[in-house]
């Protein structure tokens, strides 16, 4: 019922269904009471008799009527056939309304997708997904999700009030195109088979040469074959789930000070590691990190950066605590520690 709610707005069908029990309820019992004052007529009849009239089934007279009764009877079929044409009517209404109320949000959901640039693409809204779903949301980064469940859709905006979701199938190339795919900066493939995320992969790495693509794999068999499907990176929940137990076992201290992108509180500073592009409009481009002052402005320490087009860094092209000499360039990706609030007077400073 709840789903029901969410997916159509009967408040304002209230009104005419009120109007429509009212007159039903109104001319039964009118009806009822003048067949009942009618000869050989008890209360029983008269209800029978008002139903079948006002229904128009044609059973006919269950008691011989008068003349006045028949006269009686034939406004009552009257009224019947306006009751009919008043349900008629407003169902038909209903089921029109709510159907180009579907029209509308969906319009209004791919015109917000429309706008949409750099965002993240999220195919599959199960467990794994809602949870990349919630860390996106938290983080304040553009997503758009694809599920064709309803449930896990509801469960989704449920997390997420704005979450813009499309119903559909993601291993369907358009449902990937409806997301804007050719304007994403990256794709989760948190699908439940791995022959799905495969696909997804697949078919992501097609359509946009240039996305980062992260996958799930439910087994160890199936990294392999994802990172052939064009994945830059994959995940097995298991195994992460493993290495981050072990993780907190062996340092905890460490996730008092930092938070590596794990569930739930950090418990401590709250700090976070965070990757900002310096854009090619960016003032501090050309500036080394002493003239660039980030740290005084924002509070964020950069602790590395990973070199753009240009090169340089080591084979993945990262020059890690880079000293306060080191040039900034158009298209670098600095990798900055500090509190979550800083991250976009950051994107702000950079820009």
């Amino acid at each position: 019922m709840s789903l029901v709610r969410h997916l159509f707005d009967f408040s304002r069908f209230e009104g005419r269904l009120l109007g429509a029990v009212v007159f039903t309820v109104s001319l039964t019992v009118i009806g009822t009471i003048g067949f009942a004052l009618m000869p050989e007529y008890n209360l029983s009849d008269a209800f029978f008799m008002t139903v079948i009239t006002v229904s128009a089934v044609g059973y006919g007279e269950i008691r011989t009527l008068t003349d006045g009764g028949r006269i009686f009877a034939s406004f009552m079929i009257a009224g019947g056939i306006v009751t009919l044409a008043i349900w008629f009517a407003l169902i038909t209404a209903t089921l029109v309304e709510m159907d180009l109320t579907q029209s509308l949000k969906r319009r209004r959901t791919m015109k917000r997708i429309d706008r949409r640039r750099d965002h993240v693409i999220l195919c599959g809204a199960g467990r794994t997904g809602l949870a990349a779903l919630k860390r996106l949301a938290t983080r304040g980064t553009p997503y758009v999700a694809i599920e064709s469940d309803p449930v896990q859709i509801e469960e989704a905006r449920r997390i997420d009030p704005d979450a813009l979701v499309i119903e559909g199938d993601a291993t369907d190339d358009d449902a990937l195109v409806a997301a804007g795919i050719e304007r994403a900066r990256g794709l989760i493939a948190s699908l439940s088979a791995d022959t799905d995320n495969a696909f997804v992969c697949l078919a992501a790495r097609e359509l946009n040469p240039d996305l980062t693509i992260v996958g799930r794999a439910r087994s160890e068999d199936a990294v392999s074959k994802l990172k052939k499907a064009g994945a830059d990176r994959v995940v097995t929940p298991n195994s992460t789930g493993g290495i981050q137990m072990a993780s907190l076992v062996l340092r905890p201290d460490l996730t008092l000070f930092v938070d590596f992108d794990t569930p739930g509180d950090a418990g401590g500073m709250g700090l976070l590691l965070e990757q900002v592009s310096v854009p090619e409009s960016s003032e501090v481009a050309g500036l080394t990190l002493a003239e660039a002052k980030i740290q005084a402005r924002t509070g964020l320490l950069v602790v590395a950066i990973r070199r753009g087009s240009e090169g340089g860094g080591d084979a993945e092209g990262f020059v890690y605590n880079p000293g306060s000499q080191e040039r900034l360039r158009a298209g670098d990706d600095l990798v900055v520690l500090g509190p979550p609030r800083s991250f976009d007077e950051l994107r702000d400073f950079l820009s």
